[in-house]
């Protein structure tokens, strides 16, 4: 039983992936030591869950579906969502890149969290095939995340070459009509929609 997930939804192809707290504390390192401690006090203090068990239940339980390197310098990724039928742009660490062996069209795995309010996150162009469900999500790369490699390629063979295209492509057109536009792609700090232009939603 998840502590993070409404246990009423479930993902039909969920992450299964555990996670590397080695490679989240690259991510994240304010997620350990000190400060770490005041954020897991914090949330109990709060009634609010760890950072860190949201994100270790978010690759067990999220939804896993395709995300495409956009761009090595700076280095974007769009992590696609079939919920909403569209992508959202992350910035990582350049050196990322090469830490990786990543170059433009490298392919990744997105694990995905939903969220539903009132109004869509700003940032995302909706598809014309998105599911009237979810106003949001919350996407967690997960090559970053674990050392659970065997999982990881298992879900990406579950993927559809369509999908992985249908990834780049609104990748590429996204990078296009909101240059420079894109979150944060550290976990839980995804899940914030970036900033877009006034300017852009004429565009």
């Amino acid at each position: 039983m998840s502590r993070t997930f409404d246990d009423s939804t479930y993902a039909t192809d969920p992450g299964l992936i555990t996670l590397s707290h080695k490679k989240l504390r690259v991510l994240r390192p304010d997620l350990y030591g000190i400060r770490g401690f005041w954020y897991s006090l914090m949330g109990l203090l709060n009634s609010l869950l760890s950072p860190r068990l949201r994100i270790k239940e978010g690759l067990l339980y999220g939804d896993s579906r395709a995300a495409v390197v956009i761009s090595t310098s700076p280095l974007l990724i769009a992590a696609y969502t079939d919920e909403l039928d569209c992508i959202a742009m992350l910035r990582f660490p350049d050196n990322f890149a090469d830490q990786y062996n990543l170059l433009e069209a490298s392919r990744l795995l997105t694990v995905n969290s939903y969220k539903s309010s009132q109004t869509y996150d700003q940032d995302l162009i909706l598809g014309p095939d998105l599911i009237e469900r979810w106003s949001g999500f919350n996407p967690l790369i997960a090559e970053f995340l674990t050392e659970d490699y065997d999982q990881v390629e298992a879900r990406k063979n579950h993927i559809s070459d369509e999908e992985w295209q249908r990834a780049f492509i609104m990748g590429k057109e996204y990078m296009n009509r909101y240059p420079g536009v894109a979150r944060d792609g550290r976990p839980a700090h995804a899940s914030f929609p970036a900033r877009v232009p006034h300017h852009a939603f004429n565009n």
